[in-house]
């Protein structure tokens, strides 16, 4: 190989080297010039980016060793070009070798090709977490400029309220001020009210004075009212006596009266039976009746009216003279009692008459005694009669009297 190749070889190495590193170091200003940039604007508003700028500028100081290394090793790789063109007159022997070595470096440079690539991603990465942060910054700013605004809204509200509270305040004190005449006025009527009551209380002295000697003469005139009452009790009692009396009078001459009592009839209600004609024949039965005799007793209830007075003048008892019209026994409408009644005593009265009433009579062809052969029942027939009797009657008005006497 000639001396001209071997310069034409070192300068396209050095033309390649200048156009890897030239991107690399325009890269590297415009990221320096940015970084400055965004540090300044980020150190008075978010010191907690503060700690990846410092990784950051880590970063950069390595990769500007790096870039220093790079450069030295160019330095040292020209030198060993020149070395090796000038060995390459004498070591051509050598050529596979250098060729070997060219590989290498061009991995070596491709490897810091990738690592440069990788830097400028972290880079942009690091970029575009610093623009989030501003966005951030920016919300926050406007979040908080929202914040001051309705601070201060409420802040003209609330002096709002206050100046209201004052007014309301002051409208108080001027009641309470109202209040206090008013109380200063009460307590003057108080006053008045109290001088009013002292004379009041001593006009109720005087009152309850007059008051005690009126319930004296109160007490005085009751007494004397229960004397008058208890006198008004007894005259009304003789007059209630008088009245009775004349009452009794008046009905010892009524026209008629009920009266009740018992009679006594020349006539007994027969009771007719069958017995035996002998103990040792039962086929034969006689006739009798049980109720033997010829007089009777009987209840009666009637009316006596009164005909004639035979009362004497201004006499203690009353008599008279009439008819009785009456009913007795068990069955009224079938025992009826009439004659004349004579009243005596004012309450008593004896009447004799006729009694009709209704009995039950042996059927024609037989009579006591007779002998039934084979019959069980009695041949009887119903019949009015018509007896005397003799009454002993009282007053229904004498008989009603009794239990008030008791």
């Amino acid at each position: 190989m000639s001396h001209s190749t071997i310069l034409k070889g070192s300068k396209k190495l050095l033309l390649f080297a200048a156009v890897l590193i030239f991107p690399f170091l325009q890269t590297r200003a415009q990221e320096e010039e940015s970084d400055s940039i965004l540090m300044d604007g980020i150190m008075h508003d978010n010191i907690v980016l503060h700690r990846e700028a410092d990784s950051l500028r880590l970063s950069i100081n390595t990769l500007e060793q790096s870039r220093i290394m790079l450069i030295e090793e160019i330095d040292s790789l020209q030198t060993v070009i020149t070395l090796l063109n000038e060995k390459l007159i004498f070591k051509s022997n050598q050529h596979d070798s250098l060729l070997l070595e060219r590989i290498t470096l061009n991995r070596n440079i491709l490897s810091l090709k990738q690592d440069i690539l990788k830097c400028n991603t972290d880079l942009e990465a690091k970029a575009q977490l610093l623009r989030d942060r501003d966005f951030q910054l920016a919300r926050l700013e406007a979040e908080i400029k929202e914040l001051k605004n309705n601070a201060e809204i409420k802040q003209v509200k609330l002096e709002g309220q206050l100046d209201v509270h004052n007014t309301k305040l002051e409208a108080k004190d001027r009641e309470i001020s109202y209040l206090q005449k008013s109380v200063d006025e009460k307590d003057c009527l108080i006053k008045e009210k109290t001088d009013e009551l002292t004379i009041y209380y001593r006009e109720k002295d005087n009152s309850l004075k007059i008051i005690d000697s009126l319930a004296r003469a109160l007490n005085q005139k009751e007494l004397d009212f229960i004397k008058v009452s208890e006198r008004l009790k007894i005259i009304e009692s003789q007059y209630n006596e008088m009245t009775a009396k004349q009452a009794a009078a008046a009905n010892k001459k009524k026209k008629i009266r009920f009266i009740q009592g018992v009679g006594l009839k020349n006539y007994r209600t027969p009771d007719w039976q069958l017995s035996l004609q002998s103990p040792n024949s039962s086929s034969a039965n006689v006739i009798v009746n049980k109720n033997g005799g010829n007089f009777e007793f009987d209840y009666m209830t009637g009316v006596s009216l009164s005909m004639i007075d035979l009362s004497k003048e201004k006499g203690k008892f009353t008599y008279d003279a009439g008819l009785f019209v009456g009913f007795g026994g068990q069955n009224l409408f079938k025992n009826f009692y009439i004659g004349p009644s004579f009243k005596i005593l004012d309450y008593f009265h004896v009447n004799a008459g006729a009694n009709i009433a209704e009995y039950v009579q042996l059927q024609n062809g037989f009579k006591e005694g007779d002998v039934l052969t084979g019959s069980t029942s009695i041949p009887t027939v119903k019949e009015w009669k018509i007896n005397l009797y003799l009454g002993f009657n009282v007053d229904f008005d004498l008989l009603a009297s009794i239990p008030k006497k008791f």
